[in-house]
C-alpha cells in the first residue's frame, strides 16, 4: 500500500496538513504514517544541562501522536494509520522515514501567522523541502478545502527532466486534471520543453516578470487546488523558490505547493 508521511508537531497548522494529507490518502487508497521528531532541550549554562529526560520526551510525543492519530481517524474512520516518534535532527530523522516506508510523499503545514513564529516555522518547512529526498506537500493552515480536482505543473525552460510517469501516477489517483503553466519572463515562448507532456494536459503560457503574480493568475483562473513545482539543481525555479522570493511565494500562495526534487525524477 502507497504511503503519505505527515510530520506534526501538534500545532493547528500541522493538523490542517494531517487532515489534508487524509483526504488524499483516502482518494489513492493509501495510508498515513504520523511522525513526530523531537529533540532534547539543554538549558543555556556552561554546562549544557538536559532539562527534561529523554523517556518523559517520548511519552509526550507518543500520547501527542495518539491524540493526532484519533482527530485523524474521527475524520476518516476507514484511513490505515501507524504513528511513529523519533528523537534527533528533523531533516535526517524525516529522510529516514521517508527511506524506510518509501512515501508518496511527505506532507507539511505551514503557518500563516505573522511574527517569529511563522519565520520559524517558515524556516523548517524550507529546509524540509530542500533536504528531503521525497516529494514534499506544503499546506497552508487557511485551507479547509482538501479536495484536490485540479493540479497544475508549473515548468521552465531548464526543466529537461520531468517526472511525467509520478505526475500521471497521482493525477490519475486523485481522478484530478493537469494543467501546465510556464511563466515567460522574455520576449521568446519556448514551448519545445512542454511537448512531452501537454498532449493530455492543457497548457498556459502567462508572460509576467513577476513569478508569484504569473503563478497566482494562473492558480485563480483554472481554479488550481494544487501546484506542484520543480526545483532543479541551478535552474530558474529554484532561484526563485530558494533564494530571492522564498519567503514571497511561500507567503503569497495561499493553496497547497508540492516539490518534486530531481533526486526522484528518474524513479
Amino acid at each position: 500500500m502507497q504511503t503519505l508521511v505527515v510530520p506534526t508537531d501538534f500545532s493547528p497548522a500541522a493538523d490542517n496538513a494531517m487532515l489534508f494529507a487524509g483526504q488524499l490518502a483516502t482518494s489513492m487508497q493509501a495510508s498515513v504514517r504520523l511522525l513526530h521528531i523531537y529533540q532534547i532541550p539543554v538549558s543555556m549554562n556552561d554546562v549544557p544541562v538536559m532539562i527534561i529526560p529523554v523517556e518523559e520526551l517520548q511519552e509526550m510525543a507518543d500520547k501527542g501522536l495518539q491524540k493526532s492519530k484519533e482527530l485523524l481517524q474521527r475524520h476518516y474512520p476507514s484511513l490505515s494509520i501507524n504513528t511513529q516518534s523519533r528523537l534527533g535532527d528533523i531533516n535526517d530523522e524525516l529522510n529516514a522515514a521517508c527511506k524506510e516506508s518509501g512515501p508518496v510523499a511527505t506532507v507539511i503545514g505551514k503557518h500563516s501567522s505573522s511574527g517569529l513564529e511563522r519565520l520559524l516555522f517558515g524556516n523548517t518547512s524550507l529546509s524540509i523541502i530542500k533536504h528531503c529526498k521525497t516529494p514534499v506537500i506544503v499546506v497552508p493552515d487557511s485551507i479547509n478545502n482538501y479536495q484536490v480536482k485540479n493540479i497544475g505543473l508549473a515548468l521552465d525552460s531548464s526543466d529537461s527532466s520531468i517526472p511525467q510517469n509520478k505526475i500521471k501516477q497521482l493525477t490519475s489517483a486523485l481522478n484530478a486534471a493537469l494543467h501546465i503553466v510556464h511563466i515567460e519572463s522574455g520576449k521568446n515562448v519556448h514551448e519545445d520543453f512542454i511537448s512531452p507532456i501537454q498532449e493530455t494536459s492543457s497548457v498556459t503560457i502567462i508572460k509576467d516578470d513577476e513569478f508569484v503574480h504569473g503563478i497566482e493568475s494562473f492558480v485563480n483562473e483554472k481554479q488550481i487546488d494544487l501546484i506542484i513545482i520543480l526545483p532543479h539543481k541551478h535552474s530558474l525555479v529554484e532561484k526563485i523558490f530558494f533564494k530571492t522570493h522564498t519567503k514571497e511565494l511561500m507567503e503569497e500562495i495561499t493553496i497547497p505547493v508540492m516539490t518534486i526534487p530531481e533526486e526522484t525524477v528518474s524513479h
